[in-house]
């Protein structure tokens, strides 16, 4: 009967196994390991994943997110009765090694003692033949399990974007910044992958970097040098699709030769969520080290996601990034009421009209509970575009990637607030639909260019 029982969950499995494209390069197991460098191994906490099922698919519906969690529940039951029937298959042929083994001194040629080798070869076959199967609806639960999205933080609207602060007056014209900028020879524009600034374009660029530098550097941020490229375990770990060419630029050998999807090298520039990680992933820092508060300033690489021409649209920026840690929630809260109010004052010295707000929860990403804009108007698109953004990710990241933190001999996850405080591009063009004549702030200018020690 258990051997039946065995069969059914064997095609039950592998029907299962048929359907399901991997696409992962965070979870790695069975042949599989042995075939590609297993970097980290998400941690994940099924049983209590389960538990608060009300809860998860609450916040799935308040995301909008299409997601089954049912499928996640009966994916386990599958893996969970595998797992049972392959301990007592264990425990089975524990049992009879020791019967067995007093059999072969005793009694070596009687008839009881060729029954029990039978017994202990057709138990050792079926632990054999349960292998793959086991590792199959391991490999199917959790793909399914890493795409569940962050928990949502209390702050985060469920339906429409909440504005908390803004200053000064939206603008009011019809201004164009590709027109301003052509017109003034600021911007030589050809696509959304090739533009140049020139001029006192170039100057706002190295000057609004120069201004949030020393903003940072004021604040006890420590400048960060990081890698351009990162890896496919990076990209999926900060929750983004390593398969899909819109969200990262994806490097393509030359050669014609069979490449695993699952082990590339992606472009994201210094600047980036996945270039931190690329250096923090499954590292451990001591608890007495944190909060670490770190930005790097340099380029991010985004693939363009419309063909529209417009500075909102470019697939390389110059940007300053953050990367904050901290111990737990609590720590996580107080730095991000922090963060808001070193931008709402960096903003506000430069006299733009902006706003802040939280946005709601179906716009978040995978890997966000909680994301703060800075947003300013553009008379072109008749919209607010936000300039700058902060993201609360909580220990979800850290999880996924094995940054940890000790404390007392005992290992925890970090929190994490991460985000570009600055995009050069999206701020330019806001800069230039202003109602007045485009001009360098003050702040901006080359007598003011420095970075302090």
């Amino acid at each position: 009967m258990l051997r039946k029982n065995i069969e059914f969950m064997s095609r039950k499995v592998f029907s299962c196994k048929k359907l399901l494209v991997r696409k992962s390069a965070l979870f790695t197991n069975g042949p599989k390991a042995s075939e590609t460098f297993v970097l980290v191994t998400p941690y994940v906490d099924i049983p209590e994943l389960i538990k608060q099922k009300s809860v998860i698919q609450k916040q799935l519906e308040n995301r909008q997110a299409n997601i089954d969690f049912q499928k996640v529940e009966n994916l386990w039951a599958v893996y969970e009765e595998l797992k049972k029937q392959r301990s007592d298959y264990d425990k089975k042929k524990t049992e009879i090694s020791q019967q067995l083994g007093n059999l072969v001194k005793s009694e070596p040629d009687s008839d009881v003692t060729k029954k029990y080798k039978i017994q202990s070869d057709l138990v050792k076959e079926n632990i054999k033949k349960l292998k793959v199967p086991l590792w199959s609806a391991e490999e199917a639960v959790m793909l399914e399990v890493l795409k569940l999205p962050n928990s949502l933080h209390a702050k985060t609207p469920l339906k429409e974007y909440q504005v908390i602060y803004s200053h000064s007056t939206t603008p009011i014209n019809n201004k164009d910044h590709l027109t301003i900028g052509s017109e003034k020879n600021l911007i030589n524009f050809k696509k959304n992958e090739n533009y140049y600034l020139t001029g006192d374009a170039a100057i706002f660029e190295l000057g609004a970097k120069f201004y949030f530098n020393n903003v940072l550097r004021n604040n006890k941020f420590i400048q960060f040098s990081n890698p351009d490229f990162v890896k496919s375990v990076i990209v999926e770990g900060c929750g983004e699709d390593h398969t899909d060419p819109d969200a990262t630029f994806i490097l393509h050998h030359n050669e014609d030769t069979k490449v695993n999807p699952d082990s590339r090298l992606h472009l994201t520039g210094g600047a980036s969520l996945c270039s931190f990680f690329a250096y923090h992933a499954k590292n451990v820092v001591f608890a007495k080290s944190l909060p670490l508060n770190y930005f790097s300033m340099g380029r991010q690489y985004i693939p363009s996601p419309t063909e529209e021409d417009s500075l909102f649209h470019v697939s390389q920026a110059s940007v300053v990034q953050i990367f904050n840690v901290t111990k737990d929630s609590k720590e996580c809260d107080d730095s991000l009421d922090r963060i808001i109010g070193i931008l709402k004052d960096a903003y506000t010295r430069l006299g733009y009209h902006y706003r802040i707000g939280f946005v709601p929860a179906h716009e978040l990403a995978l890997s966000e509970s909680l994301r703060v804009v800075v947003e300013m108007y553009s008379s072109s698109m008749r919209k607010y575009v936000n300039v700058a953004e902060i993201s609360v990710s909580g220990d979800f990241i850290s999880k996924r990637l094995m940054f940890t933190y000790t404390e007392k001999k005992e290992s925890k996850f970090p929190h994490i607030i991460y985000g570009t405080i600055l995009n050069v591009p999206k701020l330019l063009a806001c800069v230039l639909e202003q109602d007045s004549e485009f001009s360098i702030p003050d702040m901006f200018r080359i007598e003011n260019w420095s970075m302090k020690s």
